[in-house]
C-alpha cells in the first residue's frame, strides 16, 4: 500500500554549510587591496555564526528558534555586506588600474562567484520565511512566495519545496543574465534584490573585459 506525504522531508544542512565554507575559504584568499578588514575577520565571523546552526540542526533543518533564525538570517547577511564591499573595492582597483595582470581576473572570479553563493542564501532565507518554515504541514501558497518555481504548475509535484540549490541557481543565473530565467520573483523586495545583484554584476563583469582588453593590447 502506497502512502502519502503529508509534508515534504526536511532539508538538508550539508549544501548550506559546505557553500558557506566555500564561500568563507574563497575571503580568504582574496588579496588585501579589495577588503577593508583583514582576512580572517569575515571567515571567523562565518564559521562563529555557521557552528552554533550546525549544532542545532546537524543533518536536517528540523527546528527553528528565533534565535537560530536570527543566526541564520544575519550569516546571509554578513556573507552578503561583506561580499558587496569587497565588489565596491574590486571595482575602485579596476577603475584605477592598480591591479595587475591575472590578479585582475582572479579576484573578480572570487569576487563572482561569493556573489552567487551569497544572494543564494539571502533567497533561500527571504522565500515564505525560510527553509524550515517551508516545510510546514498545510497549504502551499503561491500568492505569499517571494518566488514562483515551474515545479510549482505541475499538479504531479504538489509536494515538491525548493532547496538552497534552487536559489544557488537562481542567483547564478541572475548573474549571468542579468534578470530572472525559468523563476520569477513576486513581491517588490525580491524584484528589488535581484536587480541590485544584477546590477552589480553587469558593473563588475564590464569593468573586467575592459581591463582584461586593456592587458591585452
Amino acid at each position: 500500500m502506497s502512502t502519502t506525504r503529508t509534508h515534504p522531508r526536511h532539508e538538508h544542512r550539508a549544501p548550506v554549510a559546505i557553500a558557506v565554507l566555500v564561500n568563507l575559504a574563497l575571503a580568504l584568499l582574496l588579496p588585501d587591496q579589495v577588503l577593508f578588514f583583514p582576512s580572517w575577520a569575515v571567515p571567523l565571523l562565518g564559521v562563529l555564526l555557521l557552528t552554533p546552526l550546525i549544532v542545532f540542526n546537524p543533518r536536517r533543518l528540523t527546528r527553528e528558534t528565533t534565535w537560530s533564525r536570527w543566526l541564520s538570517t544575519g550569516l546571509a547577511v554578513l556573507l552578503t555586506v561583506a561580499n558587496q564591499l569587497t565588489v565596491v573595492r574590486t571595482v575602485i582597483e579596476l577603475l584605477h588600474g592598480h591591479a595587475e595582470g591575472g590578479a585582475v581576473l582572479l579576484t573578480a572570479l572570487q569576487v563572482w562567484v561569493s556573489s552567487i553563493i551569497a544572494f543564494g542564501l539571502v533567497y533561500w532565507e527571504l522565500d515564505r520565511g525560510g527553509p524550515v518554515a517551508r516545510r510546514q504541514p498545510g497549504p502551499w501558497d503561491s500568492d505569499e512566495a517571494d518566488f514562483l518555481f515551474p515545479q510549482e504548475s505541475d499538479p504531479k509535484r504538489a509536494d515538491w519545496r525548493p532547496v538552497y540549490l534552487d536559489y544557488l541557481y537562481v542567483a547564478m543565473t541572475n548573474m549571468v543574465a542579468f534578470s530572472p530565467t525559468d523563476t520569477m520573483p513576486m513581491t517588490v523586495r525580491a524584484k528589488m534584490i535581484m536587480a541590485y545583484q544584477a546590477l552589480g554584476g553587469f558593473i563588475l563583469l564590464a569593468l573586467v573585459i575592459s581591463r582584461a582588453v586593456n592587458i591585452i593590447n
